[in-house]
């Protein structure tokens, strides 16, 4: 038997040689491989001495397969069709059938906002397929984590990036004050002199992006007190509640918070710019459709029912 190299085999020629067997004809093979039949004889004469058989003889109907073809037609049309589905990609993405797991990761702004919404629409469409969420991570290890996989999708505010990830802004989140009912505020907007000199509860920014409440504050030569920093928005409300501290929450969620927490909303002093939320993902799964789908329900979720 020969040894044949495929890494030095010309797949062509196997195509040459399916296509030879189903027409039994070169002149027939050359009109469906837009060849000329000089070019198909050639193919022929390079695959014979290849595999040191004639493969096809000539008979009374047309070219007739050797031994050797008979043996080699199945595992080669085989070959070429499981290459054929691999270069075409994977089947659509279909959400009813699919099994996965999807890991984002983000703060807990994120499963206020938007992950209730989007179980939901997963549980509905794609009951196998679930959705984790992971604590949001070190900035340095964001594009190493999106790339090899371990995390398919980061939500988060706006901030450099690498040339390999890929982002999309997903949510705008408007602020809201609150402070304690018993105060009896009657005025949409707190009063710049109060949010100044009342402590605030404030959220730690780190890894989260900018500040744009200090940041507007600063660019009037304004400066809020800071009374507690805490790591995740859940504290907030309920810290205001026990110490008649001021805190700053998403508008979507505030009034919420503020009725559970018998505290009253109010519009900040200042026209603080609303935050955005943007998803980042790896550049190398650009094509992956069911990370597209992802994308797509939170972006869905994001806008509300």
């Amino acid at each position: 038997m020969n040894n044949i190299n495929t890494r030095n085999l010309d797949l062509n020629l196997l195509v040459v040689f399916v296509t030879l067997w189903e027409t039994q004809n070169v002149t027939r093979a050359s009109e469906r491989l837009a060849l000329s039949q000089s070019a198909v004889s050639h193919a022929l004469r390079r695959l014979r001495d290849r595999l040191s058989d004639e493969l096809f003889v000539n008979g009374r109907g047309g070219l007739l397969p050797t031994p050797r073809a008979i043996e080699l037609i199945g595992p080669v049309r085989e070959a070429l069709a499981q290459l054929d589905g691999a270069l075409k990609g994977a089947a659509p993405f279909a959400p009813q059938y699919e099994q996965r797991k999807f890991r984002i990761a983000a703060g807990d702004i994120i499963e206020f906002l938007i992950l209730p919404r989007l179980v939901a629409q997963i549980a509905h469409e794609a009951p196998n397929v679930i959705v984790e969420v992971l604590p949001y991570p070190q900035r340095n290890d964001i594009s190493s984590l999106l790339e090899n996989g371990e995390i398919d999708l980061i939500i988060g505010a706006p901030g450099p990036t690498s040339a390999s990830l890929r982002q999309t802004p997903i949510i705008s989140v408007p602020l809201l004050t609150l402070i304690w009912q018993k105060e009896g505020l009657t005025q949409e907007r707190l009063p710049l002199n109060l949010y100044l000199e009342r402590p605030h509860v404030m959220i730690e920014m780190h890894q989260r992006g900018e500040n744009v409440i200090d940041d507007a504050l600063r660019a009037q030569g304004l400066a809020r007190r800071s009374g507690v920093l805490v790591q995740n928005f859940m504290a907030m409300p309920v810290i205001a509640e026990q110490t008649g501290y001021i805190c700053n929450l998403p508008a979507q969620i505030a009034h919420v918070f503020a009725q559970t927490f018998n505290l009253s909303c109010h519009t900040p002093p200042l026209d603080f710019p609303a935050p955005e939320l943007h998803a980042y993902w790896h550049n190398r799964f650009d094509t992956d459709q069911g990370l597209a789908w992802l994308l797509q329900k939170i972006r869905q979720s994001a806008s509300g029912p």
